[in-house]
Parts: structure tokens; C-alpha cells; sequence
């Protein structure tokens, strides 16, 4: 979420927070990994509305919400150094995350609040069809899971801790 408040400095944070800690400090850094573009069976009917709700939200002429991946964050977090002080991992937690209908169609109401900002009513019109289409296959779709939800995804906690490296 740091790119949707402050782009272009997420690569920054962790110096911006570690100034705050003490050595022995903790920090816990909570994310989402991003959607995948598409995955196998009744799931990716997610990676399909996010891929029309960024769509939307392109073509209104705004940001989209990006979130960082597991990978990154553990690279950014080992790679960090200022003078002696370092960080290190000291536990990853991944949380698997469940949609319902109703919460794939949030993402899709974000879709829609988007089309009065379209550059054409016609590709608006049109655009509320195909999300009409989702949101019809959505309820499909969990219906027929277990549990009325599909897995896909994960949020993830990193706990890292500074320590002064002996070596630097």
C-alpha cells in the first residue's frame, strides 16, 4: 500500500522506520502479495476482475493500488545497512486469503465507481457489461466452492530485527 500513498519511495521505508528502532528492535511488516495474473480452476475468476478492475481504474485516469511481493520485502529487508546496523528475517507467516462473492464484488463496485471518468461513454457502457459478466460468473463460481469462498493469494507478516553487525 506504500505505493498508493507515497510512489516511488517504497524502496525508502524501511531506512525511513529503522531510524526509529533501537538495536534489538523488532518490525513488523504486513503486505498482500499481488494477485497472480491468472491461476487454474474456479480462482481465477479473481485474477480476472482485478486484471478489468485496474483497467477501470487506468482509464479513469488514476493510480492503480499496488502491493509488493513475499520475495521483495525479504529482499529489501536483507539488504538493508546503515553504517554497522542491519536487518534480519526473523519469521515469515502467510495467510491465505478467502473471497467471497460479496467481497469479489467490492472490487468490482470499485471497477464501476470508476466508468462516469471514462474518456468515451460508449467504452463505459461496454465496460459495465463485461463487469456485469463477472460479477454473474463471480456468484457462479463461489456458489459452487465448499465454503462459498475461493483461495487466492495470500497477506503475509515478515517480523524482522535489527542487530549491529560485528563484522562492518
Amino acid at each position: 500500500s506504500i505505493d498508493g500513498f507515497a510512489p516511488y519511495f517504497q524502496d525508502c521505508v524501511l531506512e525511513r522506520l529503522c531510524r526509529h528502532l533501537k538495536v534489538g528492535g523488532k518490525l513488523y511488516i504486513v503486505g498482500l502479495e499481488p494477485v497472480p495474473d491468472q491461476v487454474k480452476g474456479d480462482g481465477d475468476i479473481v485474477c480476472r476482475v482485478r486484471k478489468v478492475r485496474d483497467a477501470c481504474i487506468l482509464l479513469a485516469g488514476h493510480r492503480c493500488y499496488r502491493e509488493y511481493p513475499q520475495t521483495w520485502m525479504h529482499r529489501q529487508i536483507t539488504s538493508y545497512s546503515s553504517g554497522n546496523k542491519k536487518l534480519k528475517i526473523l519469521s515469515t507467516t502467510q495467510f491465505p486469503i478467502l473471497y467471497s462473492h460479496s467481497s469479489i464484488c467490492r472490487q468490482i463496485n470499485v471497477a464501476k465507481s470508476k466508468l462516469s471518468l471514462f474518456p468515451s461513454q460508449t467504452l463505459a457502457n461496454e465496460m459495465r457489461v463485461v463487469l456485469e459478466d463477472l460479477e454473474k460468473e463471480s456468484l457462479e463460481k463461489t456458489r459452487r466452492s465448499k465454503n462459498g469462498r475461493l483461495t487466492v493469494g495470500f497477506d503475509y507478516v515478515v517480523a524482522a530485527e535489527l542487530y549491529e553487525d560485528e563484522e562492518a
